[in-house]
């Protein structure tokens, strides 16, 4: 199997996964579903974005805005859970949190009546011409290239993009991480897509790149959560409670910014200088 169609096989392996997924999700829509179909769209997204640094294609770019929007549709219903799940397990040490949980809780519940709504308004049928589309495109773009040098290009140039918001990060100010967090994910996930053409990466690979993201993760969570505490309390929350979760989110960025150096170790730093773990 040529490199091209290894790609487009991944391709539609994920895409018949996400039929599946959302299908499953129309039917019970549980926390856990909808997590699940949020990871195999990021998933989707990010083999897109590789495609389209190979093989540029106007389907691509509908495909992608299509995925994204579902992806989007529920940013607002995560977002409420993991807040809902920290306020309750802070509940006993700080009780002035009890009108702050029932909001969210209230929240929670608007938000999991609109989602079926929603679930059914999202149509996997509808998008398979366009999927078709770009599988005819990408087909007769790649013919039988190897596209494993342009894979690394594209690979190298998302580490770039990583390596320069790392550079930029300030602890003090979340959208610094949360811009690093992004480039890091679409790094992860680009990885993942192209594995099987790229050169072999340690075991624990992948791995150790979902841990350096699920620190900026939570530190994304917390800012999301002091946010909203500010805005429910009106400007700060009682001093019990911002002095709490300050102290938690300083943890956060100090655990990270223990663990910050090792996004050196994700990719090779130049396109013509040696793996990291080659030189290990």
């Amino acid at each position: 199997m040529h490199d091209g169609k290894k790609l487009l096989t991944n391709f539609d392996t994920l895409w018949q996964k996400h039929a599946k997924r959302l299908s499953h999700c129309q039917q019970t829509a549980s926390e856990e579903a909808v997590h699940k179909l949020r990871i195999n769209c990021r998933r989707l997204l990010a083999l897109i974005q590789l495609l389209q640094a190979l093989a540029p294609q106007p389907a691509l770019r509908k495909l992608r805005k299509q995925l994204k929007a579902q992806l989007d549709s529920f940013d607002e219903l995560r977002d409420t859970q993991v807040m809902l799940l920290k306020v309750s397990d802070s509940l006993d040490a700080l009780p002035d949190l009890a009108a702050y949980q029932r909001y969210l809780q209230l929240n929670e519940q608007r938000l999991l009546i609109q989602t079926p709504a929603i679930l059914q308004s999202l149509d996997s049928a509808a998008l398979q011409p366009l999927m078709e589309k770009v599988g005819r495109e990408l087909n007769e773009a790649f013919g039988k290239t190897a596209l494993t040098p342009h894979i690394l290009t594209a690979i190298d140039s998302c580490y770039r993009t990583a390596m320069e918001r790392y550079r930029l990060i300030t602890p003090a100010d979340p959208a610094t991480l949360h811009h690093l967090r992004v480039a890091v994910k679409k790094l992860r996930y680009m990885l993942a897509a192209a594995h099987e053409l790229l050169p072999v990466l340690p075991e624990d690979h992948l791995q150790r790149i979902q841990a350096y993201l699920t620190r900026l993760g939570e530190i994304q969570n917390s800012c999301v959560l002091l946010d909203n505490l500010n805005r429910f309390f009106g400007h700060l929350p009682p001093p019990a409670i911002h002095s709490y979760f300050q102290q938690c989110h300083q943890a956060l960025l100090a655990d990270y910014m223990d663990h910050s150096s090792e996004i050196l170790q994700f990719w090779r730093p130049a396109t013509y200088a040696p793996f990291p773990w080659q030189q290990q």
